[in-house]
């Protein structure tokens, strides 16, 4: 073999070892892409000038770009343009959109220290890991941290309930120190003084309305009383219904008999009926509803103008719900407290029902959480100065899981 020959034959086996060399690299390149493929995160490489070198789908559909708009020597900055002209794929981070999204984000990719989160039209929220390379450019990895998001927003939904629920129990015990104090200061001092004889031997006369005096507000202490132990029941799902056939009308007289010293002290009228057709007797809890006839009567009462006349009328509604509908021409209530109908403790202050009448602030709750456990609704109609209807309605065959079976 002359020495054109063995030249030759080298030469062959150098362009054979650099085809292998190359063959190598692309299987490698195939490797490293389909891995990149495969990958759940969105990954992009871009030099050192931020031109793009090479990404993978979950970036282009990340961000619904064509393989024509993210393509090798595409700078980054034109890809966030894209983004912002079209305003249906990124609107922008935690602060804000438009130029000086684009500039924040530019700020970060000088530094690329920490990371930038950005949030979706579709509500998903991403978070961009940026990290240099030894050879220049950086490689981004973006990852969907929507789940993460909504955790913090639940957390801090959780708070705010927390906090607001620690506001209504430090509002309650304000209120319900006054109302517990005001009571026991009567029933205290009117004993001291019958006891003491202060004003002379037991049989003087005022003794009797001293007497009277101690009954109603050992009544009001009671009346306080069950209605925050009623409020823990039903709060802790400890309280138990039990179904009775009662007639609503004889439970409906038996409250207004119990309201008969605020009604007649009052002068107020008070007009019970039923409609046509109403049943004899009616089925679900009997307790719960004289409760439930208790408070809104009651409330009625006291905040009615003397002389008024307040309504109670029983009625089989559209959808064959037992249905009780208690009016009265009370100063009614503002369209920012109705909203508040359902909170406990609406007592005292912005948020309150009623002024100037003593109570737990917890009947309206009361109802509310009853009904709703009978498998009822408690409608309110108000306007501020024109009084007050509250309807209560619940199936009659409802049996619900706080029933005792």
């Amino acid at each position: 073999m002359d020495a054109n020959s063995g030249g030759e034959v080298q030469a062959l086996r150098d362009e054979i070892a650099r085809l292998r060399s190359r063959m190598e690299e692309l299987e490698a390149e195939n490797v490293i892409a389909e891995a990149m493929d495969n990958i759940s995160e969105a990954i992009v490489i871009y030099d050192a000038d931020g031109k793009l070198v090479a990404c993978n789908q979950n970036f282009r559909e990340l961000y619904g770009y064509t393989s024509q708009e993210a393509k090798t020597g595409v700078h980054f900055a034109e890809l966030g343009r894209i983004d912002i002209e079209r305003g249906n794929v990124v609107i922008g981070d935690e602060y804000g959109c438009g130029e000086e999204y684009l500039k924040r984000k530019a700020e970060y990719r000088r530094n690329l220290q920490g990371s930038f989160v950005v949030r979706l039209k579709d509500g998903r929220w991403i978070k961009t890991v940026d990290r240099q390379m030894k050879q220049g450019g950086f490689v981004s990895v973006q990852i969907d941290i929507t789940d993460m998001k909504k955790n913090e927003q639940d957390l801090r939904d959780a708070k705010e309930v927390a906090e607001k629920a620690a506001q209504y129990k430090s509002e309650f015990l304000a209120n319900i120190s006054h109302d517990l104090r005001t009571p026991l200061n009567a029933i205290i001092g009117f004993s001291d003084m019958i006891l003491a004889e202060s004003l002379g031997p037991m049989g003087h006369d005022a003794y009797k309305d001293y007497i009277s005096d101690i009954n109603n507000s050992g009544q009001l202490l009671l009346s306080i009383v069950n209605d925050i132990l009623d409020t823990t029941k039903l709060e802790s799902g400890k309280l138990v219904l039990d179904r009775n056939v009662f007639d609503a009308i004889a439970c409906t007289e038996h409250a207004l008999k119990r309201m008969r010293p605020i009604t007649e002290a009052k002068k107020l009228s008070v007009v019970l009926e039923k409609t046509d057709g109403f049943p004899e007797t009616v089925s679900n809890d009997q307790r719960a509803t004289v409760q439930i006839l208790n408070n809104l009567i009651s409330n009625a009462a006291k905040y009615s103008a003397e002389g008024a006349e307040i309504r109670v009328r029983w009625y089989i509604a559209d959808n064959g719900h037992i249905a009780v509908e208690v009016t009265d021409s009370g100063e009614g209530m503002t369209p920012s407290t109705l909203e508040k109908i359902g909170d406990p403790f609406l007592h005292e202050g912005p948020y309150a029902v009623h002024r100037g009448e003593r109570g737990s602030g917890l009947g309206l709750y009361i109802c509310a959480k009853l009904i709703a456990a009978m498998g009822g609704r408690m409608d309110i109609e108000s306007e501020h100065g024109e009084g007050t209807s509250v309807t209560m309605s619940w199936p009659s065959d409802f049996n619900g899981p706080g029933f005792q079976t």
